[in-house]
């Protein structure tokens, strides 16, 4: 999973540096699909009535696990 988790979060975080800005809820709604192609990776039921900023928090955490490494290999 390491490789896979760095490479979803590699591609969300330019996501979010290149689409962020001009289309906030579009990058949200595209980078929390980028981690549900992750087996593992679990949101939450109430994921739709977070707040933009809320959820934009959560994925730049995952974001940061994943290019940091902070996540267990096995």
């Amino acid at each position: 999973m390491g490789d896979h988790l760095k490479t979803v979060s590699m591609v969300s975080a330019l996501f979010a540096i290149t689409e962020g800005d001009k289309n906030p809820e579009g990058s949200i709604e595209y980078r929390a699909k980028f981690y549900k192609t992750i087996p593992g990776i679990i949101f939450p039921g109430d994921w739709d009535e977070l707040s933009l900023e809320e959820k934009k928090k959560r994925l730049d955490k995952l974001d940061s696990l994943g290019l940091k490494g902070e996540h267990n290999e096995n």
